[in-house]
């Protein structure tokens, strides 16, 4: 049979090669053993430290409705009354603005104090997090004692103490961390809200009240100027009621006082108060309508989320599959011993 060339593989002499590894494991066979025991040691240790922080994913699929609350009508309404500058628009609420509005630790603090129910009973949710979040035995280790037992007495930020804002700035860290939106198809406009701890029900509430902070923060913000402009037009149309009917009131006394009128100096007081009734009644009408278009453009404001899929109590959740990590320690001690003791073998012969 010719030689092999250098570049070339044969099966026959990899396996020679690796017959000869069995009398080197044998003369080793304790030190290999107890390697090999070590490293499945590490294995399964590592996979009990796996099983018992596995996470509980919380889903939402929604539309972002970016469209409409402040425009079309409200903005034709403003223009009318000589507001065109008036109404906002909606830069804060689009593109990569509305994914740094998100991050914002003003939405996460709102959040965190407001009031959520729980099973009958109603606290803050900051409150309800610290119970559920089984951090004192992990992430939170070497925080003090007191600070996983501390009860927030407090519904807003204003309110709040240093020691208050300390521990709400401890939980954004941690939240906006496990807190993520992502559109998975970059030609849909579907994004999924993923919220993952490893309590269940901690997940599903804080999934349910993010979105509804937002929500209520959007409407808030973005309807704030049209209910400003509400307040003008509400006023507006009880200052041309009141001059209408005192207008109107006051021609008929003068009709009244004045039924045979013979000077034309008299017809021409009567037909200024008749054209000043007509005049205002036109204008009362006038400001009535915009005044029930307004009205009617707020209440057909969509809302910011349009829920695709809900999430839900069970969250799914998938068991934790034994014997993987265990095998890769076994196999990794194995190898590790062996390559431990062939350096251990050059080392010596270099030595003689």
């Amino acid at each position: 049979m010719s030689e092999l060339r250098q570049d070339q593989f044969s099966v026959d002499a990899f396996l020679l090669k690796g017959l000869k590894l069995i009398p080197f494991i044998k003369k080793n066979i304790k030190f290999i053993g107890i390697g090999v025991l070590f490293g499945g040691l590490i294995g399964f240790g590592v996979e009990i430290y796996r099983s018992k922080n596995l996470v509980h994913s919380s889903e939402i699929v929604f539309i972002l409705d970016n469209e409409g609350a402040t425009g079309g009508g409200l903005s034709d309404i403003a223009s009318t009354l000589g507001l065109g500058g008036f109404m906002g628009n909606s830069s804060m609420f689009s593109g990569e603005n509305f994914k740094e509005l998100l991050k914002t630790r003003s939405l996460y603090r709102k959040a965190l104090l407001t009031e959520v129910e729980i099973n009958g009973k109603k606290d803050l949710f900051a409150n309800f997090f610290l119970k559920k979040c089984d951090l004192a035995e992990h992430e939170w280790s070497d925080l003090p004692p007191d600070f996983i037992n501390y009860r927030f007495k407090i519904n807003d930020i204003s309110q709040a103490n240093i020691q208050d804002k300390n521990i709400l700035n401890t939980i954004y860290n941690y939240l906006n961390g496990k807190t993520n939106i992502d559109i998975e198809n970059p030609k849909s406009s579907f994004q999924t809200l993923t919220v993952e701890t490893r309590n269940d029900t901690l997940s599903y509430v804080w999934s349910k009240l993010y979105l509804k902070t937002v929500t209520d923060y959007y409407i808030a913000n973005k309807t704030k100027k049209s209910k400003e402009l509400l307040v003008i037009m509400d006023k507006r149309v009880d200052s041309l009621r009141s001059a209408l009917y005192y207008t109107q009131g006051k021609l008929a006394n003068y009709n009244d006082q004045n039924q045979q009128i013979i000077y034309q100096r008299a017809r021409i007081i009567a037909d200024r108060l008749q054209m000043n009734s007509s005049q205002l009644q036109s204008m009362y009408f006038e400001a009535v309508r915009n005044y029930d278009n307004l009205k009617f453009s707020l209440i057909k404001e969509s809302p910011l989320f349009t829920i695709i899929t809900d999430t839900e109590l069970p969250l799914p959740f998938e068991p934790y599959r034994w014997g993987r990590v265990t095998i890769i320690g076994l196999i990794l001690g194995f190898f590790l011993s062996c390559f431990y003791l062939y350096l251990k073998q050059i080392y010596d012969h270099s030595k003689l």
